[in-house]
């Protein structure tokens, strides 16, 4: 950092100089210090505008490779499409605009094996044309590999060129991108009209370079839970072999090639599926680690929040139908509604760490500027502020500029919410105050040394701000006209001091209202910031929700799932309280819309009801707090989840109501239900494994296979057999006859590695499985073990297994980050490491097979299941999020 000069100067003759004053004395002292800042964020401003020039010279370089690389291939080919245009084909995995007529379609062909990008100019209408013949043109410098770049200018003015190989930059995966300060870069992009635009499915080509590396704008490198890292290793494929052979991990598999595609190019292109995705409904909510996550709109609709995305969910009739917005890039920490009712802000975590590698290539083919822009929007990972309209579910502002995610926003009341809160989750928990409209920080200071639970602005005392958390409580008054935030630490009295203040709300008469982790409820004065009245230990365990009622009263919510009224002159119970089911958890917020109440708990389950009459309390939403285990279709309307926490469910999925629900002691691991949807088998963590009968509700068998815990069971197609696969690694196949007695067909002991992933054939004469190393193993219902070519006909029930020949090709191009895998009839779901699914043609035959990938999970995917082929169900098991989504 530079000083300007001159201020050491001016404050050595301020002091040694007689003032005529002390406000003299101060202005000078804060005129100086306002200069400082000023010269700071110009600092910043032009460490940005350098980061910018550079990324333009490498993208000049990348533009200049393209185009060496096109010299070449115009070069290379033969004048055999005479009648075509000379321009390069565009690659991509996208419908292009414009099409040919099939007479002059012109042939595809399997030996280019480098593939460009062709942009016309600045017009959206992008041209899909065939390679023609090559021009005779006069002999180039850089023909021989080379490229001059101009990287600056030289002592005499003139540009310094640099000298740079083509050759040493063909690998795009470690051609590294520069960074640059996404405060600066994306402020720019990130306006109304394109935040308006997003897209929920895009269509990409697997692994085929795209014009958005010559445009991103990250700031530091996304972590390896957010990214997908590239097989650089070639998949060569011999025809006639019989096996092909992929590259996971640093090892090969050979997977049995079927009949029919001996002859298959995997460096060929695939086309993907032509379809219209949606997201239909949104079953999770987040609620167990958050606070102030739901609000409520004039039009019936709740708002909450579950992975990347805001849910707008109508709760006013029968219809639980819902709006989504699609905003964020990862996972949504925190809400607010405006004072308008209307606006909405939203805060979101980041997916960045230095400590990772940078970003790959991206995959996404750019058609057209608005596109670029629309990708570039997908990219901005780094924790931001979005403020959207509830209406047209557009979004109005993006706030960058913060070290990590965003823990709490909120909306200033007594000035019609013209400034913003925001609390971010760094090491300092910084407190930012924001003219949101502007996107100007007007001030900052530190919050706390520790965690902060929720920041509020007071609804009647202008520019007061109470911000608390664990182990301090404290208010804030902001001055608009210099952006200074003065701290006040309210103190409790007595000894008996609690460690952690949980809840906080306002009463009437400018009253403060807090509950902390001894179970007391105490009340404030913000002037004095001394407490006025307590009432002690009214719930045991802590007070983790207060609200202020539509009666002037206070509804608190306890460790011991217990919602209480109090009258606020005396601190009394003045209603009988509510208790909530076991099941349910705790209150970690309760909202009141008219006589209505709603209460967000913390096992993830949103609870609706009547205040008069608590005990009718069902569920808009039920979760767990343990992570999501598994999901899967069952009949034509039913849906199974389990959790490490035990909990069976299953939905009908038709009225988004849970039918059957029950509590295990140990935490379910795998699921699976037979052809006729009658019996469904749970293989446990502690290493039992049960059969139920779905309709009776009643346990059919159960065994303990050992200590192990039980990692994959699958019925047969027929129906009596199943197998059970332990963690030892251990292998069994059972068979229930028609006196329900339990037979062991076979015991499998030689396993390289415990199986995650089992199939049966269609027939139930055979048996697939992988292993955690990428092992791809065979047998035969009597556990012999088969070889690969004599299976590589068989046609399999279920697609569990992620490196079968189905599905071989993305295990291999995303270097094994494959997670679940689903089929119906042509198509196939793939879910990722990053939280995406993939949507492609069934079988995939081609490395660089286009797809369409599905948005709105922040983590990685744990299943995937179709109901048909147009309706797809989903779960990450860390955001404990399910969606479902309709393809057309």
């Amino acid at each position: 950092m530079f000083t300007v000069p001159g201020f050491c100067s001016l404050r050595s003759q301020v002091q040694t100089q007689q003032p005529r004053g002390a406000n003299f004395y101060e202005l000078i002292l804060n005129e100086n210090d306002r200069l400082k800042f000023r010269v700071d964020e110009l600092e910043k401003i032009v460490v940005a505008q350098r980061n910018e020039i550079l990324l333009l010279q490498s993208s000049t370089v990348e533009i200049l490779r393209r185009l060496q690389n096109l010299e070449i291939q115009d070069q290379s080919r033969s004048p055999t499409c005479s009648g075509y245009s000379s321009l390069p084909r565009r690659i991509s995995g996208s419908k292009s605009s414009y099409t040919m007529s099939p007479s002059h379609a012109p042939p595809r062909s399997s030996h280019a094996n480098s593939k460009s990008l062709y942009i016309n100019g600045m017009n959206n209408n992008s041209e899909e044309v065939s390679p023609g013949p090559p021009r005779h043109r006069p002999p180039t410098r850089g023909s021989d590999g080379m490229v001059n770049v101009s990287v600056g200018k030289s002592a005499r003015g003139s540009p310094m060129r640099k000298w740079v190989s083509t050759h040493d930059m063909k690998d795009t995966d470690r051609f590294r991108r520069l960074s640059t300060s996404s405060e600066a870069s994306t402020s720019a992009t990130m306006n109304p009209i394109v935040n308006s635009v997003r897209r929920l499915s895009t269509t990409h080509r697997q692994s085929s370079p795209s014009l958005l590396s010559l445009c991103s704008v990250i700031s530091r490198s996304p972590s390896t839970s957010s990214i997908l890292r590239k097989n650089n290793r070639t998949c060569q494929f011999s025809n006639g072999s019989g096996h092909l052979p992929i590259f996971i991990g640093g090892k090969t598999v050979q997977v049995p090639v079927p009949t029919g595609y001996e002859n298959m190019d995997p460096t060929m292109d695939q086309d993907p599926p032509t379809m219209k995705v949606t997201l239909k409904h949104v079953y999770s909510y987040r609620g167990k680690d958050v606070r102030s996550n739901i609000e409520m709109l004039p039009t019936g609709e709740l708002v909450f929040f579950s992975a990347n995305l805001v849910v707008l969910m109508n709760i006013t009739g029968e219809d639980r139908s819902q709006r989504i917005y699609h905003g964020h890039t990862c996972d949504v920490k925190c809400i607010t509604l405006h004072p308008n009712k209307i606006l909405v802000a939203s805060g979101q975590s980041s997916c960045h760490s230095v400590e990772k590698f940078q970003k790959p290539e991206h995959t996404s083919p750019i058609d057209s500027p608005e596109d670029l822009v629309r990708q570039l929007e997908m990219e901005h990972t780094e924790a931001h502020v979005r403020i959207w309209d509830t209406i047209k579910l557009t979004t109005l502002m993006v706030l960058n500029g913060f070290e990590k995610g965003i823990c709490h926003v909120a909306f200033s009341k007594t000035d019609s919410g013209s400034l913003l809160a925001v609390v971010d989750d760094s090491l300092k928990h910084l407190m930012s105050v924001w003219n949101w409209q502007k996107g100007k920080r007007e001030g900052e200071v530190k919050a706390s040394n520790d965690v902060v639970f929720e920041c509020k602005w007071h609804p009647t005392i202008r520019n007061l701000i109470v911000l608390y958390g664990k182990g301090h409580f404290s208010f804030f008054n902001y001055d608009p006209a210099t952006g200074v935030l003065v701290k006040t630490v309210a103190t409790f009295e007595g000894r008996d001091k609690p460690k952690t203040v949980l809840s906080m709300c306002f009463g009437e008469n400018d009253q403060v209202v807090t509950g902390d982790s001894n179970g007391t409820i105490s009340i404030w004065d913000p002037r004095t910031c001394k407490t006025t009245k307590q009432a002690h230990s009214v719930h045991p365990g802590g007070v983790y929700s207060l609200t202020l009622a539509k009666s002037g009263k206070i509804l608190s919510g306890g460790k011991d799932r217990m919602v209480s009224e109090w009258d606020l002159q005396d601190l009394v119970r003045t209603r009988r309280p509510i208790e909530l089911p076991d099941e349910k958890g705790f209150p970690r917020v309760i909202l009141q819309n008219g006589s209505e109440l709603i209460i967000g708990t913390s096992s993830n389950t949103l609870l609706f009801g009547n205040i008069e009459n608590s005990t009718n309390l069902t569920s808009l939403i039920e979760g767990d707090p343990g992570n999501l285990t598994f999901l899967l279709t069952c009949s034509s309307n039913q849906l199974i989840t389990s959790s490490q926490c035990g909990t069976l469910r299953i939905w009908n999925h038709i009225d988004k109501k849970v039918e059957f629900s029950k509590k295990f002691i140990d935490s379910v691991e795998c699921v699976d239900v037979d052809v006729t949807n009658t019996h469904i088998i749970l293989g446990f963590a502690a290493g039992l494994w049960i059969v139920m009968n779905i309709t009776k509700q009643q346990t059919i068998q159960e065994k303990k296979e050992g200590t192990a815990p039980i990692t994959a069971v699958k019925f047969a197609p027929s129906g009596a057999t199943f197998a059970v696969a332990t963690k030892d690694p251990h292998l069994t196949i059972y068979r229930i006859d028609a006196s329900k007695n339990l037979l062991v067909i076979a015991r499998i002991h030689h396993i390289p590695a415990p199986i995650v992933a089992l199939d049966f054939s269609s027939d139930s004469q055979y048996l697939r499985g992988q292993s955690i190393g990428a092992h791809l193993l065979f047998w035969t219902k009597a556990g012999e073990i088969c070889d690969g070519t004599s299976v590589k006909d068989v046609k399999w029930g279920s697609s569990r297994v992620k490196i079968g020949f189905e599905t071989a090709l993305v295990a291999h191009s995303s270097n094994g980050q494959v997670t679940a895998v689903a089929q119906c009839e042509d198509i196939s779901a793939c879910g990722m490491e990053n939280g995406t699914i993939r949507i492609y043609k069934n079988p995939v035959t081609s490395v660089t097979a286009g797809f369409v990938e599905l948005l709105g999970h922040g983590r990685i995917i744990k299943s995937v299941a179709f109901s048909n082929k147009i309706q797809l169900f989903s779960c990450s098991p860390t955001d404990n999020s399910v969606f479902e989504w309709c393809l057309e």
